[in-house]
């Protein structure tokens, strides 16, 4: 595996960017603290230094059609998700389109930026944020945990765990489902392992659609996650009144 270790960096993601032409596909870049990391929705990701996983994963793939760019989403939430299962952590959820849970604390983020050529994907920089180590996080975040406080299971906190151990197997899991992606655009089995793990899948919970789906006031509803489109990615939730709707990303606000 091609890793750039770095002690800080303004952001992975803008190193991945900055090194996509000469570097080969599924290089990696991993910093022990990042100044302006990035997260969905245009927030920051924050992560106290030296305790997480913060790194980016460029990929090139070849020949895949810029409609199945959602399968490297898929890659990599589904990839982290069997690296916590590895560890014997239980339950995890992926959080549509690509937060991972463990049962209903968020444990993983991640921010994908792609590059289109035509009706190709060229570039696909995959930043993702694993808290590790952190046994503390600031009252603003609603509902965090890490991998070290998921294995404690509310007892004792086991030792500390070593990143660079730790980001070995996640990209095991990650690259692995990556080198499997066939001329379809697709993995065998991919979609399926990602839909049984849906968080809230088949609960009746809150949700909003946000301004850009009622190009206006946002709108509360009570709904039920039903699976997500393969053509379009799209999250379909089944309104009280049984209606299917289905949202694209930023469309659809999860309460939490």
């Amino acid at each position: 595996m091609n890793i750039h270790w770095l002690k800080i960096t303004e952001s992975t993601n803008k190193d991945a960017w900055a090194g996509r032409d000469s570097a080969q596909d599924g290089t990696v870049w991993c910093a022990e603290y990042q100044s302006a990391g990035r997260g969905q929705r245009g927030n920051r990701w924050e992560s106290a230094a030296g305790e997480n996983l913060m790194f980016s994963i460029l990929f090139k793939p070849r020949r895949m059609r810029a409609a199945d760019q959602f399968v490297l989403s898929q890659v990599c939430a589904v990839g982290v998700a069997r690296y916590l299962k590895e560890k014997g952590i239980a339950p995890v959820y992926v959080k549509w389109p690509n937060d991972v849970y463990v049962a209903s604390r968020k444990v993983c983020g991640m921010l994908l930026e792609n590059a289109v050529s035509g009706d190709t994907l060229s570039v696909c920089v995959a930043g993702i944020g694993i808290n590790v180590n952190q046994v503390s996080f600031p009252p603003e975040l609603p509902n965090p945990t890490s991998v070290l406080l998921s294995l404690g299971g509310g007892g004792a906190v086991p030792a500390r765990m070593d990143l660079r151990e730790e980001l070995g197997m996640v990209l095991e899991h990650i690259l692995g489902l990556y080198g499997r992606i066939g001329e379809d655009g697709r993995v065998p089995g991919l979609d399926q392992e990602y839909g049984a793990m849906l968080f809230r899948l088949g609960e009746e919970a809150w949700y909003e659609e946000t301004e850009y789906f009622t190009g206006g006031q946002v709108h509360r509803f009570r709904g039920c996650i039903v699976g997500v489109e393969k053509e379009t990615a799209r999250l379909v939730v089944r309104h009280g009144d049984g209606r299917p709707v289905k949202y694209y990303f930023k469309e659809i606000k999860y309460i939490l």
